[in-house]
């Protein structure tokens, strides 16, 4: 395989930026094709049979762009529709989120408690617990489903005094276990890392999926020998199904710079 080619990303909506934030810095010479469903977002108050559609149609057109890798960015669709994405890839190398966020959470904690917090579809899923429970059959793991920080980190209120308190109600129950980690269960979360960090205390590491997401897609890419080893500058390409003018505001947010030009693409 050309090691030239993409890493193709995606997610329901715009959170999955946060993934390829972390990607550039992590494999700055990577090129990325990042294709969000704006137009169709939330998916998680769908059913399971569209999501699945929806996230075949996605990795279909992530394919016809010839990348060499796929990372799905999203929790809702790692969570129910991972195998769809699978089948569809073939000898394409496939990641994601929980898969990323579960491997971590278990080599950080140490034999204690893990605290998972999402949305309450992901959290709904079960899909953290049954994946770290997979890796480690003696793992205690403590969900809390956290549906007020999208819209709050949306809005921006990073570090607002309604977050704080928001955040201190959520993870009462979970800090009450004595977790040893936190997992960051949705992509919008990373953006709340430093309120988190305050709230959970200095005894808890925070697993950030994003992060997790790009030191997994750089291990498994050095290890089928397929990272970009040109040094020119790297592509970078938006694919979104609507653009609307808050997408672009809330976009570079996630991004923490310029999106550039977004491509609107429709089915």
């Amino acid at each position: 395989m050309d090691r030239s080619r993409p890493i193709g990303v995606f997610d329901s909506g715009i959170g999955g930026l946060t993934v390829v934030r972390a990607l550039m810095e992590r494999l700055p010479l990577e090129h990325i094709v990042y294709f969000g469903d704006s137009a169709r977002v939330p998916y998680g108050i769908k059913s399971v049979a569209t999501i699945e559609h929806y996230t075949a149609q996605i990795t279909d057109f992530l394919l016809q762009q010839n990348v060499k890798m796929l990372i799905v960015a999203c929790n809702t669709m790692a969570a129910v529709a991972s195998q769809v994405v699978q089948e569809r890839a073939r000898d394409i190398p496939v990641i994601d989120v929980i898969e990323a966020g579960a491997l971590a959470a278990v080599e950080q904690s140490g034999g204690h408690g893990i605290g998972v917090i999402g949305t309450p579809t992901t959290i709904n899923s079960n899909a953290y617990a049954r994946r770290i429970h997979e890796l480690d059959a003696g793992a205690r793991v403590y969900s809390q489903a956290c549906p007020l920080f999208v819209p709050l980190v949306e809005e921006g209120w990073l570090d607002h005094p309604v977050t704080r308190l928001t955040a201190q109600e959520y993870l009462r129950p979970v800090l009450a276990e004595d977790v040893a980690s936190l997992v960051l269960g949705c992509t919008h979360y990373p953006l709340l890392k430093p309120l988190l960090k305050e709230v959970v205390g200095p005894g808890v590491r925070l697993v950030d999926s994003a992060t997790t997401t790009a030191q997994l897609a750089a291990a498994r890419l050095q290890a089928l020998a397929l990272m970009r080893t040109q040094t020119t500058r790297p592509d970078y390409r938006y694919v979104v199904t609507d653009v609307p003018l808050r997408f672009q505001t809330i976009g570079e947010r996630f991004l923490g710079r310029s999106l550039g030009q977004v491509e609107r693409f429709e089915w």
